[in-house]
């Protein structure tokens, strides 16, 4: 295991930590750009301390994830938050006829994360799996709580992180309870059209709560 004790920052025009005195340091570098794209994420939500973002790193990791390979399976219980650097995963879970129904996708500056059981560390009722090959930075919960409990900032952050996804879901709940599928498909070809490029048509019929030929009916219409 990296030993964290042996971070130090590098000149201040790059913002970032790396190892020294071993061959980890060049590991470390070729992160930097990953690490840069996330903090930038963060800030972005609110202002950190610098000691708030001195504490944060060390915690940080990489991970990759072939297409098709899962970030958390359903009925585990998870245990990290991934912020997506590069590729798309899809959120589903198995109803009762083993039918798969998507219910989030997520791309790039984008969290992945099983939350009901990352927050409640109880079985997650979903899947998170890698449409694309996928690249994340990963926090685990353990570390996250302990920042949580050491800085206030980094607490306020998470909090505004929460409010952004359940915005979101109320907002994607109320277009797929009310709307036409005609006007499901148009939203989604407006205000996420990264939806309708990157996600497999079965998926995204899924997603919209219609069956695919009718899914392409409407994308057939003028």
């Amino acid at each position: 295991m990296i030993n964290r004790r042996i971070f130090y920052k590098v000149e201040k025009k790059y913002g970032l930590w790396y190892f020294s005195g071993n061959i980890v340091e060049l590991f470390l570098f070729s992160m930097l750009p990953q690490f840069e794209t996330y903090l930038q994420f963060i800030r972005a939500i609110s202002p950190l301390s610098p000691e708030s973002i001195d504490a944060i790193v060390p915690y940080l990791s990489l991970k990759t994830f072939a297409r098709k390979d899962y970030v958390v399976r359903q009925g585990n219980i998870s245990n990290e938050m991934h912020f997506i650097i590069s590729g798309c995963v899809r959120e589903y879970f198995e109803d009762a006829n083993a039918n798969e129904i998507s219910t989030w996708f997520g791309f790039e500056n984008s969290i992945a994360v099983s939350t009901y059981s990352f927050f409640s560390q109880k079985p997650s009722l979903t899947n998170i799996q890698a449409l694309e090959d996928t690249e994340t930075i990963v926090l685990k919960h353990e570390d996250l709580q302990q920042l949580f409990d050491r800085f206030h900032d980094i607490e306020r952050q998470g909090r505004l992180l929460v409010e952004q996804y359940m915005v979101q879901i109320e907002e994607i709940k109320i277009i797929l309870q009310t709307l036409t599928a005609k006007q499901r498909y148009d939203y989604l070809l407006q205000h996420k059209p990264e939806f309708i490029k990157r996600i497999p048509l079965k998926y995204l019929a899924s997603f919209l709560g219609i069956k695919l030929e009718t899914l392409s009916r409407v994308r057939g219409q003028k």
